[in-house]
């Protein structure tokens, strides 16, 4: 444990997650640097803030993992237990699973998680959740672009675990790997969760100078942008990105960013580069993204509370999963026309996708 101050009785708890990836120390280092300042005021704390690592093993190797992704390898739902045998990376989802249910287990009011990351490619700092309204709300507190629709991409992710245990939980992605800066704004981050969290008063001088910082770093990018398109990688495609991209930066379709076995990989589509892979392991080469506008997450929330729910099987091409609830089958020929938006807007999730039909599921938690 990197950190544990204050008393879960008294408030809200922050759960703060680094170093899942043991390339990704940077979350590692702002933890045990603020842990002198925040034992410091630990008396004003009104409520626990705990700091845990995640791939012990790895961050003492500096790999990225020894044989699984440790964040690919989360059951998803409640009702799951943890499994510690098998693999390296297994055992530490063991070890990391057991800690996280005795953060639970102490807590009494809301519990929010905060999932530190870094990448291999330069770029600004962002933050990615599970778009239930209460993530997304934590998410929008901090001030830097928010990705949607990465969840659908990643199957497994500890963020997506922790949603479905009912916690406020955001990624965040607070720069390259081996930049210090990364440690800065991880450290920045922490300090606005505390005050997201309720654990310390927003109006804190670190916290103002927190926001400060983030704010100027991303004052000229987009407040929201979602994923349009995830390049999937296997051993065989030998794929190398070319060297000079970051992540936000504008690419236009057909550009080359790019190579493997076949030869030119080139974008799909006009948008912004997310995280281009610059590091042997991977299971993606980069994402394409696009901006969003952000009346559409008003949209979104007007619609949820609306529990359209109830009424979606009655359109043309949508039929209630047989087996699975709050789960909807879309003929793709039928309901051909934003299938896809009008779910996201009313707060399903994609399960699956081919040429002929869509699987869309419910958040849970998804109310604010």
């Amino acid at each position: 444990m990197l950190l544990d101050l204050g008393d879960a009785t008294a408030g809200p708890t922050l759960l703060c997650i680094a170093g899942l990836h043991g390339n990704e120390p940077a979350g590692v280092h702002a933890l045990r640097r603020l842990a002198g300042p925040l034992t410091a005021i630990e008396s004003e704390l009104a409520g626990r803030v705990v700091g845990l690592a995640g791939n012990l093993q790895a961050l003492a190797a500096g790999r990225r993992y020894f044989e699984q992704d440790l964040n690919r390898v989360w059951p998803r739902g409640p009702e799951t237990r943890h499994r510690g045998d098998g693999s390296i990376e297994l055992g530490e989802l063991g070890e990391l699973g057991r800690a996280i249910d005795r953060v639970r287990a102490a807590a009494t009011g809301p519990i929010y998680c905060l999932d530190l990351h870094t990448t291999s490619g330069p770029g600004p700092a962002f933050a990615v959740l599970n778009d239930t309204l209460p993530n997304r709300a934590f998410a929008l507190t901090f001030p830097v672009p928010v990705v949607l629709g990465l969840e659908e991409e990643l199957a497994g992710t500890l963020a997506g675990y922790l949603s479905d245990l009912g916690m406020q939980v955001v990624g965040f992605e607070s720069g390259q790997h081996e930049d210090p800066e990364s440690i800065d704004r991880a450290e920045d981050a922490i300090w606005i969760a505390l005050g997201a969290a309720g654990v310390l008063d927003r109006g804190r001088d670190e916290i103002r100078s927190a926001r400060r910082a983030l704010a100027r770093a991303s004052a000229r990018l987009p407040k929201l942008v979602e994923v349009r398109y995830r390049h999937a990688l296997s051993i065989s495609d030998s794929f190398r990105i070319h060297r000079g991209l970051q992540g936000f930066q504008p690419v236009p379709a057909g550009s080359e960013l790019g190579r493997d076995a076949d030869g030119p990989v080139r974008a799909p589509a006009d948008g912004l580069l997310l995280m281009p892979l610059y590091q042997e392991l991977g299971d993606e080469g980069f994402f394409i993204t696009r901006r969003v506008r952000p009346v559409w997450l008003r949209l979104s929330t007007f619609l949820r509370r609306l529990q359209l729910e109830r009424v979606l099987h009655w359109l043309p091409g949508v039929a209630r999963h047989p087996e699975m609830a709050s789960t909807f089958v879309v003929d793709r020929h039928r309901a051909r026309w934003l299938a896809l938006e009008l779910f996201h807007l009313l707060g399903f999730r994609r399960l699956e996708m081919d040429a002929d039909s869509l699987t869309m599921t419910r958040r849970l938690w998804d109310d604010s």
